[in-house]
Formats: structure tokens, sequence, C-alpha cells
């Protein structure tokens, strides 16, 4: 079975795994490193997994005059920090931008910071009612990264 990793590096980020597309996905946040690690070890390991990809959202240069240095650096180290995991474990990776995934999603336009997450998670539970794992501000944008990119690929 084909397995899809639709990830978001952000501070309190989380990330979604596709079963054979969108019809079974299990939701995770990004805890403690080394649990990442051995989820994503697990899935490599998995007896039923016979490919296995991951699409990351590109973290952009410059997150904006309102965000802290230190969100920034962290946000940086998690992007790094899953690049790296990923390429350890040899599972090919593409990088989308926030525009791209978001892109068509009604409601965004004007919203920054905790408002646009929660449209954001309002447009993940509309598109997912029946999600194995509670939707919530960690793992919304990671079910729609991962919606986006099996929808357009």
């Amino acid at each position: 079975m084909k397995v899809t990793i639709g990830i978001d590096p952000g501070k309190s980020g989380g990330y979604a795994i596709g079963w054979g597309g969108l019809h079974s996905i299990n939701l995770h946040t990004l805890g403690e490193d080394f649990e990442f690690v051995e989820h994503i070890q697990d899935l490599k390991d998995h007896p039923d997994v016979t490919s296995l990809e991951a699409v990351v959202e590109l973290v952009p240069p410059f997150a904006g005059k309102m965000i802290p240095s230190s969100s920034s650096f962290k946000l940086g180290e998690n992007y790094g920090f899953i690049q790296g995991v990923l390429r350890m474990a040899e599972i090919p990776f593409t990088l989308v931008r926030p525009q791209e995934w978001q892109k068509g999603l009604s409601g965004l336009q004007g919203l920054t910071s905790n408002k646009r997450k929660k449209v954001l998670m309002n447009h993940a539970k509309r598109f997912f009612p029946n999600t194995n794992g509670r939707i919530t501000l960690k793992t919304a944008d990671a079910i729609l990264i991962l919606r986006h990119f099996l929808i357009n690929q």
C-alpha cells in the first residue's frame, strides 16, 4: 500500500498519514523528536507499506514582522530536523509553499495567527468529517497539506 505523509513543521505542528490516499488518515502532533523518528521507522518497516513519500510545508525565510525570532528559529529547527529524518530514512519528499496548499480555501484573506488557524481547522473538519484522530489546531494544516498534494499530483 502507498503511504503519504503530510507534514506541518510549525512550532506546534503535526503530521497526517494517508494510507492508500485520502481514505484512511491518521493524525499526529510533532511531540518529542525521538517519537517522530520512531514513527517514521515503524512506517518504513510496516509489512503493508509498499511505497512511502512525504510532503512538507516549505518554510519561508522571513516569517513576518509580528513573529518573534524565537518562533522563527524553532520553525527553522523543526523544518531542518524533519528534512534530515526523511533524507536519512530515504523517503522522497516534496516541498509545498503555504500559498500553494491554501489556494482555493475561502475565508483566509486578511486573517493572521489563531484566527487563520481556526478557519483552516474548520476547512479540515469539513473535508474530513470521519478522520481517525481528532482534527486540532496542531494537525489541521498537516491534513490540508496532504489533501492538496494527493489531489494535485
